[in-house]
């Protein structure tokens, strides 16, 4: 599992990378530094979900690294979204800032859920209820993160032309629901997340 160095090193990464190919004002250079990102992540997740697998971790760990990874996405994309609408495009997105706070809240939530595990986890606890109910939190996830997709193909969102102010925007949602939901989808593929 990321340490947490390793997990603000990663966040940042993430994050210069979209606001650099951002900068470039370049859609589809941000496109594909958007769609590195969010596979790199998901990629290290399935790795860490693998590894505690295989470690015999017990179910709240399995959870908590689900928890801090889906962090991780949301917390990416918020920071993103912030930079790129406060100093990197000039055009106007009137909506920015509530995606800002929604992905914001998403992360800080996710992460809370993380360390409410992890605390259970040291006092000796694995409260098999937190997790049972995470698992439906990512159920529910999962069936988000497909409407959010599906809507952003049917409102002619993805992909979007740069004489949108939405254009970043809506590559980081795509990219990112698509690593929510494969990370959500490995998570609920794993027995011991049962």
């Amino acid at each position: 599992m990321l340490t947490w160095t390793g997990w603000l090193f990663a966040l940042l990464a993430a994050v210069i990378a979209t606001i650099l190919a951002t900068a470039a004002g370049q859609p589809m250079l941000q496109m594909a530094a958007v769609a590195a990102v969010a596979i790199a992540i998901s990629l290290l997740a399935v790795r860490d979900h693998q590894k505690l697998k295989d470690s015999g971790a017990p179910a709240s760990a399995v959870a908590s690294s689900s928890a801090r990874y889906f962090a991780l996405i949301w917390a990416w994309g918020a920071l993103a979204i912030l930079i790129t609408y406060l100093f990197i495009i000039e055009q106007r997105w009137p909506e920015w800032w509530q995606f800002f706070l929604g992905f914001a809240f998403a992360a800080l939530a996710s992460l809370g859920f993380g360390f409410m595990l992890d605390r259970d986890r040291a006092s000796g606890n694995d409260d098999l209820t937190l997790v049972k109910f995470g698992r439906i939190l990512v159920k529910v996830q999962v069936v988000g993160m497909a409407a959010g997709v599906i809507s952003l193909f049917i409102d002619g969102k993805f992909p979007r032309p740069e004489t949108y102010a939405d254009w970043a925007g809506c590559n980081i949602f795509f990219f990112g629901a698509l690593a929510i939901a494969a990370i959500s989808l490995d998570a609920l593929r794993s027995p011991a997340y049962a």
